[in-house]
C-alpha cells in the first residue's frame, strides 16, 4: 500500500544521492563542475524544478550539469515509487544547492584544491500541501582545473571512472563519512 509517509525519505535520499560521489560526470564530481562553474560565473546559487526538469540560472548550466541534472531528474519517480510512495501524491519537487564563494580553505588531502561550503536542501510538497525538506551542508572542491579539464590519457581516465565506480559501491554500503573522505583523496592522488 502507497504511503505519504516515505516521502521524508525520498527527499534525503535524492539530495543524499544527487551530491555523492555517484554523481561523476568526465572528469570530476557534479558538485566540482558547479562550484568551477559557480567561482566563474560568480552565480552561488542553483534551483532545480525536479518534476518539470527546469534548473536556473543559466549561467551555472554546462552541458555536463545539465546532463546530470536530467539524469537524476529522471530518476527521481523511480526512487519515490521504489520508496512505496506514488509520484500521485507529489504536487512538486525542488532542489536548491548554494554555495558560499566568500568562504574557502585549503583542502586537507591536497593543498593545491580549495574547497567552499556548500548546502543543499530538497522539499517535496505533497498533494495535501505537507512539506517534507532535508538539508545536506558540506565543503567540496573542484577536481580539475580551469585550463585542464580533460585527462591527457583515456585509459587513465577510464581506470580514474573505474576507481570512482568501485569505491562508490563499497561506500555506499558502509556509509561512512570519513570513507568517503578517503574515496576522494585516493581519486584525486590517482587522477595526478
Amino acid at each position: 500500500m502507497t504511503s505519504h509517509k516515505p516521502l521524508k525519505s525520498v527527499s534525503h535520499n535524492f539530495g543524499h544521492s544527487f551530491i555523492s560521489l555517484m554523481n561523476y560526470i568526465d572528469d570530476d564530481y557534479f558538485l566540482g563542475h558547479l562550484l568551477k562553474q559557480a567561482r566563474k560565473t560568480k552565480c552561488n546559487k542553483l534551483t532545480v524544478d525536479i518534476l518539470k526538469n527546469i534548473a536556473e540560472p543559466t549561467e551555472l548550466l554546462t552541458d555536463q550539469i545539465k546532463s546530470s541534472i536530467e539524469h537524476w531528474n529522471k530518476w527521481f519517480p523511480t526512487l519515490v515509487e521504489g520508496s512505496g510512495s506514488t509520484m500521485d501524491f507529489v504536487s512538486s519537487a525542488t532542489m536548491t544547492i548554494e554555495f558560499d564563494l566568500q568562504q574557502t580553505r585549503p583542502y586537507s588531502g591536497n593543498n593545491d584544491y580549495l574547497e567552499s561550503p556548500f548546502m543543499c536542501e530538497i522539499v517535496i510538497v505533497d498533494d495535501r500541501k505537507k512539506k517534507y525538506k532535508h538539508k545536506h551542508e558540506g565543503w567540496w572542491f573542484p577536481e580539475t582545473k580551469y585550463e585542464k579539464l580533460v585527462l591527457t590519457a583515456p585509459t587513465r581516465n577510464w581506470r580514474v571512472q573505474c576507481l570512482n565506480e568501485a569505491l562508490c559501491f563499497v561506500s555506499s554500503f558502509v556509509g561512512a563519512d570519513s570513507l568517503v573522505l578517503r574515496n576522494r583523496q585516493l581519486l584525486v592522488a590517482a587522477n595526478r
